[in-house]
Protein backbone atom coordinates (compact mmCIF):
# COMPACT_ATOMS: atom_id res chain seq x y z
CA UNK A 1 0.00 0.00 0.00
CA UNK A 2 1.34 3.41 -1.04
CA UNK A 3 -0.04 6.69 0.31
CA UNK A 4 -0.23 9.62 -2.10
CA UNK A 5 -0.65 13.05 -0.50
CA UNK A 6 -2.16 15.65 -2.80
CA UNK A 7 -1.28 19.29 -2.15
CA UNK A 8 -2.46 22.57 -3.67
CA UNK A 9 -3.97 22.24 -7.13
CA UNK A 10 -3.41 18.46 -7.10
CA UNK A 11 -5.92 18.25 -4.26
CA UNK A 12 -8.44 20.08 -6.43
CA UNK A 13 -7.70 17.79 -9.38
CA UNK A 14 -8.82 14.77 -7.36
CA UNK A 15 -11.19 16.46 -4.89
CA UNK A 16 -9.28 14.62 -2.18
CA UNK A 17 -6.35 15.14 0.20
CA UNK A 18 -4.89 11.69 -0.38
CA UNK A 19 -5.16 8.48 -2.36
CA UNK A 20 -4.22 5.01 -1.19
CA UNK A 21 -2.77 2.82 -3.93
CA UNK A 22 -2.90 -0.93 -3.28
CA UNK A 23 0.28 -2.02 -5.09
CA UNK A 24 3.64 -3.32 -3.88
CA UNK A 25 5.73 -1.09 -6.13
CA UNK A 26 5.42 1.35 -9.02
CA UNK A 27 7.67 3.93 -10.68
CA UNK A 28 6.84 7.60 -10.41
CA UNK A 29 6.25 7.73 -14.17
CA UNK A 30 3.74 4.87 -14.00
CA UNK A 31 2.14 6.40 -10.91
CA UNK A 32 1.55 9.69 -12.73
CA UNK A 33 0.00 7.85 -15.69
CA UNK A 34 -2.25 5.95 -13.29
CA UNK A 35 -3.30 9.14 -11.51
CA UNK A 36 -4.25 10.76 -14.81
CA UNK A 37 -6.33 7.70 -15.70
CA UNK A 38 -8.36 7.85 -12.45
CA UNK A 39 -8.73 11.65 -12.22
CA UNK A 40 -12.39 12.71 -12.23
CA UNK A 41 -13.44 14.43 -15.46
CA UNK A 42 -15.14 17.34 -13.71
CA UNK A 43 -12.04 18.56 -11.82
CA UNK A 44 -9.01 20.70 -12.64
CA UNK A 45 -6.37 19.23 -14.94
CA UNK A 46 -3.19 17.89 -13.37
CA UNK A 47 -0.14 19.19 -15.23
CA UNK A 48 2.35 16.38 -14.63
CA UNK A 49 5.16 18.41 -16.21
CA UNK A 50 4.93 21.14 -13.58
CA UNK A 51 4.85 19.20 -10.33
CA UNK A 52 7.30 18.26 -7.65
CA UNK A 53 7.08 14.65 -6.52
CA UNK A 54 8.57 13.77 -3.14
CA UNK A 55 9.04 10.22 -1.88
CA UNK A 56 9.21 10.02 1.90
CA UNK A 57 10.05 13.73 1.94
CA UNK A 58 12.85 13.53 -0.66
CA UNK A 59 12.46 15.33 -4.00
CA UNK A 60 12.38 12.64 -6.69
CA UNK A 61 14.80 14.68 -8.82
CA UNK A 62 17.42 13.90 -6.15
CA UNK A 63 16.62 10.21 -6.58
CA UNK A 64 15.98 8.68 -10.02
CA UNK A 65 13.36 11.13 -11.27
CA UNK A 66 10.40 9.47 -12.97
CA UNK A 67 12.22 6.13 -12.81
CA UNK A 68 12.24 6.23 -8.99
CA UNK A 69 10.68 3.05 -7.62
CA UNK A 70 8.03 3.62 -4.96
CA UNK A 71 7.40 0.69 -2.65
CA UNK A 72 4.94 -0.51 -0.02
CA UNK A 73 4.61 1.87 2.95
CA UNK A 74 6.16 4.80 1.05
CA UNK A 75 4.46 8.18 1.14
CA UNK A 76 4.44 10.21 -2.07
CA UNK A 77 3.62 13.92 -2.07
CA UNK A 78 2.39 15.55 -5.27
CA UNK A 79 3.06 19.30 -5.20
CA UNK A 80 2.15 21.51 -8.18
CA UNK A 81 4.74 24.14 -9.08
CA UNK A 82 3.36 27.56 -9.95
CA UNK A 83 5.31 29.66 -12.43
CA UNK A 84 4.85 33.35 -12.91
CA UNK A 85 6.52 36.47 -14.08
CA UNK A 86 6.04 39.90 -15.48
Amino acid sequence: MITIKLLGGARKSFDSESIILDVNSITIGDLLEHLLSIKPNNTLDLDTKNILVAVNGIDSSALEGRNTLIQTNDTVSIIPVIHGGA
